[in-house]
């Protein structure tokens, strides 16, 4: 694979890559479901990196560990032995055990992510919408258009019409919400727009280009990254430092940038994210904000990112690591 020019020291990247995996996998306890009951928020993310490890094989029990643990009604809870179903968290789940499931055809597992689907289909709301109580109407439903997309390309099946027009409604009532040059701000959630604007870039807007061909979402997305990059302090940091929204917004520019050959024109930005969060993180994983202690789910973000970004700089298509192609 060919790289990019890039000021970040490729063995200095390898090498946190695989202190930051060492330290989240001796944090078991707080994330594993064979370890006990787990927000399934934080195991989510972790499985995003087993992914992009390629441990996938190995760590099979802790995707099937996830199937015992699904509600009723097709969904997971945020905390994993709790009955009540969130919507976010259902999508995410289920989209990490479509992925794992390309490697490990486990039957169970393809049944629970069947049972995900139909729930999912099943609660769409008129305008196109899906809710959860603890997340705005933006950002769960384009949760749930990545699942769709990632189901789809995972499971052969983009000619599935139930499965297009749920998708396609997402996208429409995502589309039609925006008022601002770009960046898409919810007034009730995370106001500043950085966290939603870089969520939906990922999981609505480039499935909507990736998946339905809609002329206008290529647009859209190089619209949303460039009013991104123009929020980017001069220290490289987003949002008044938050290292969550950061990681977020390098990622989702690093698809941008691959997907419609614009890597030169957003590379500078990326690697001074990336930059800013290695040279600002704990001896161990990172917190929210500069300073404060880590915590595995926001460590397992800061992974990912360094993973993607390593990635990024090779010839290998990003929409791979998003399964958005296979």
């Amino acid at each position: 694979m060919t790289t990019i020019a890039t000021g970040i020291d490729r063995k200095e990247l390898d090498d946190l890559i695989q202190k930051e995996w060492e330290y989240l996998d001796s944090m078991q306890p707080e994330w594993s479901l064979l370890k006990g009951p787990q927000d399934m928020e934080i195991l989510e993310h972790i499985l995003r990196c087993i992914l992009h490890l390629d441990l996938t094989p190995q760590r099979g029990p802790d995707f099937k560990a996830c199937v015992k643990v699904q509600n009723p009604d097709g969904g997971w809870s945020k905390q994993s032995h709790e009955g009540r179903t969130s919507m976010w968290i259902t999508t995410f789940v289920a989209l990490k055990l479509c992925r794992g499931n390309l490697i490990l055809k486990d039957p169970a597992i393809a049944a629970s992510i069947a049972r995900a689907l139909e729930f999912v289909l099943s609660t769409q709301e008129t305008d196109g919408h899906w809710v959860d109580p603890e997340w705005s109407h933006l950002d769960t439903t384009c949760s749930v258009t990545a699942f769709l997309t990632i189901y789809q390309v995972t499971h052969d099946k983009q000619g599935d019409q139930r499965v297009n027009s749920a998708r396609k409604k997402g996208f429409d009532f995502i589309a039609n919400w925006n008022r601002d040059s770009g960046i898409w701000k919810d007034d009730t959630f995370h106001p500043a727009g950085i966290e939603t604007t870089a969520h939906l870039l990922q999981y609505t807007l480039l499935p909507g280009h990736f998946m339905d061909k809609i002329p206008y979402a290529g647009k859209m997305c190089l619209e949303a990254a460039d009013s991104l990059a123009g929020e980017q302090a001069s220290n490289g940091s987003w949002d008044d430092e938050n290292m969550d929204h950061t990681m977020d917004s390098c990622r989702c520019l690093m698809l941008v940038a691959d997907t419609f050959g614009q890597k030169a024109r957003y590379a500078p930005h990326i690697e001074k994210g990336v930059r800013w969060l290695m040279d600002h993180k704990n001896g161990k994983g990172w917190g929210d904000f500069r300073d404060e202690p880590s915590n595995v789910e926001r460590t397992a973000d800061g992974l990912d990112t360094l993973l993607k970004y390593r990635r990024f700089c090779t010839s290998a298509p990003m929409s791979h690591f998003w399964a958005y192609s296979k």
